[in-house]
């Protein structure tokens, strides 16, 4: 079985330590330890340090980890290692992570009658959530409505997750940027390599964020 680190306490498990939502059904995000029926065992770091230092839960980490620690080194690192944990990030950076774990986006333009037209997109690179790089035709219609209104939205899902930001998206056809962002794949799109006439760039650029994580919602501006 695959083996993942639970994103609250930041224990190994495998399928069968998954926590539940709500629903019953598995979150793969959280160990069953730290969330169950939809809802956190811990509502502070603090009080995650301390349910990880509790003898039981000490002698499943050093199990898992194949270390021997004494309580006082792993509490040293449990307070270190948690904010690495998405739980424990930064909103913008819990943005981030649930991007990194997500397949295709959702690039939503502006068409001819005005309305939104959703469409499926991998993302080729991203800083954090404040740009967000992706590529298409030129003679797409994406590319079309960006050329004549570049006001956009992007928006994707994980678990249980969901992130929707808004801000100008543009078409880039610079030639240095267009080499230095080619990937090896993209010949299947562009038969011409890199200096295709038909191969261009979306650059997303954030101006905010609308999120629910973890059952809270959340909103900023970058």
């Amino acid at each position: 079985m695959e083996k993942k680190i639970c994103q609250s306490c930041g224990m190994k498990m495998n399928e069968s330590l998954y926590g539940t939502h709500g629903d019953g059904h598995k979150n793969s995000e959280y160990c069953i330890h730290c969330f169950k029926d939809g809802f956190f065992t811990a509502s502070s770091m603090e009080e995650q340090i301390e349910i990880n230092s509790s003898p039981a839960r000490f002698e499943d980490f050093n199990k898992s980890s194949g270390f021997s620690s004494s309580k006082e080194e792993a509490v040293r690192d449990f307070r270190q290692n948690l904010l690495t944990l998405k739980r424990w990030m930064r909103s913008e950076n819990q943005a981030s992570w649930i991007l990194d774990n997500t397949g295709y986006v959702t690039l939503s333009t502006i068409d001819d009658e005005g309305f939104p037209r959703p469409v499926a997109v991998d993302v080729i690179s991203h800083d954090d959530i404040k740009v967000i790089w992706m590529t298409t035709f030129r003679n797409s219609n994406k590319a079309r409505h960006i050329a004549k209104n570049p006001k956009a939205g992007i928006s994707f899902v994980h678990e249980a997750d969901s992130v929707t930001l808004t801000g100008i998206a543009e078409v880039i056809t610079d030639k240095t940027i267009l080499h230095e962002s080619w990937k090896d794949f993209f010949i299947n799109y562009y038969p011409a390599g890199p200096d295709d006439g038909n191969y261009c760039l979306i650059r997303f650029t954030t101006r905010k964020a609308v999120c629910w994580i973890d059952g809270e919602k959340k909103e900023f501006y970058l």
